[in-house]
């Protein structure tokens, strides 16, 4: 029983690789670009369930599961860093490259692009690796790199060097120490980078530091965990789109918290039933690194031609750059794949 719910959990992760990367997709689609005007408000709660309710549950999975995944290892501390510097560090300096010699290239050629507010050609050689670390405002903890999606990555890897210590946290502090963290994220406002780093990694330490399947317990529970998903998933949106409440964030949160279970339950049940995505599971990775830009370009610009339109043309124009922005980033994949594996292999570091 044990280990065919171990190799369950093994193809529902596989499976959610893609979709948890789709979510995103659809949060940057929204969030890239603030849109003003009459329109705004329809806007936001046409797009609302998509964008929020389902896209910002997209980086809380990927912790989840990377938690649960570092702790499952039985390779040594120094072998999961050692890993983590080739899967992890390594496509993480090399995208964050890429971009800023975008920048620079835009510079060199008279279309300089300012990067928080300074113009490039008024950086110093600490402003350039700054870049590597945050674009110039750590922002009460919420601050991303260049390349912004990757503050997941750089999370992670601290996460990942700091793993002995929360090891002992999960271990010995249990629910309690849970508890006291998810306390810590449903009252921080903003984006609260760092308290949902630390809650959602450790939520998934949690089930092998304490020799538990986390698909099996939610398949045991599968009622409760999926009534729990449609009452605040209904919360959620209702409080949004129809009645504001005081407590909308707080709502917000739980919701993302319930949507983890319900969505490795949702992969275990389409990889055990023949529902395969190897191709875009092998893609995710690489959709992950190349959606940004794209997104940030075809938003600014519907934004820009289409700004005194009505709200269902926004709302359709927001599903247009989702559509457009996933075939793109797929099909790079798949030329990469195709005619360039070896640049593929180093991109995506060898997954």
């Amino acid at each position: 029983m044990q280990s065919n719910f171990e190799q369950r959990l093994s193809c529902a992760i596989t499976w959610l690789r893609f979709p948890l990367i789709f979510f995103i997709i659809l949060l940057h689609c929204y969030s890239v670009v603030n849109l003003e005007g009459h329109s705004s408000v329809n806007y936001f709660r046409a797009v609302y369930p998509l964008a929020l309710w389902l896209g910002e549950s997209g980086v809380p999975g990927f912790f989840f599961i990377s938690g649960m995944l570092f702790y499952l290892s039985k390779k040594s501390y120094s072998q999961k860093l050692h890993s983590r510097l080739r899967t992890l560090l390594v496509p993480y300096l090399i995208w964050n490259t890429l971009l800023l010699l975008l920048y620079i290239v835009a510079y060199a050629t008279g279309h300089s692009l300012d990067i928080n507010g300074k113009s490039i050609g008024d950086f110093h050689a600490t402003d350039f690796i700054r870049l590597y670390w945050d674009r110039g405002s750590f922002d009460k903890g919420n601050f991303t790199p260049l390349l912004c999606p990757l503050w997941y990555i750089r999370n992670l890897l601290i996460m990942s060097v700091l793993s002995p210590i929360f090891y002992y946290l999960v271990k010995y502090g249990r629910g309690l120490f849970l508890l006291v963290v998810i306390g810590w994220w449903l009252t921080t406002y903003d984006n609260a980078f760092v308290p949902q780093t630390i809650l959602f990694f450790c939520l998934g330490a949690y089930f092998p530091l304490c020799n538990k399947n986390a698909l099996h317990i939610f398949c045991q529970h599968k009622t409760i965990f999926i009534s729990l998903t449609v009452i605040f998933a209904v919360m959620d949106i209702v409080s949004h789109v129809i009645y504001p409440t005081p407590v909308n964030l707080q709502i917000h949160r739980m919701a993302l918290l319930f949507n983890i279970p319900s969505l490795l339950l949702l992969g275990d049940y389409c990889s055990s039933h023949g529902l395969t995505n190897s191709m875009l599971s092998k893609a995710a990775f690489i959709v992950f690194c190349t959606h940004y830009p794209i997104v940030v370009a075809i938003r600014k610009a519907c934004v820009v031609v289409f700004s005194n339109s009505s709200a269902a043309v926004h709302v359709l124009l927001y599903i247009f750059c989702v559509a457009v922005t996933t075939v793109l980033c797929i099909s790079f994949y798949q030329i990469l794949d195709r005619f360039f594996p070896k640049v593929k292999n180093v991109l995506s570091g060898n997954r």
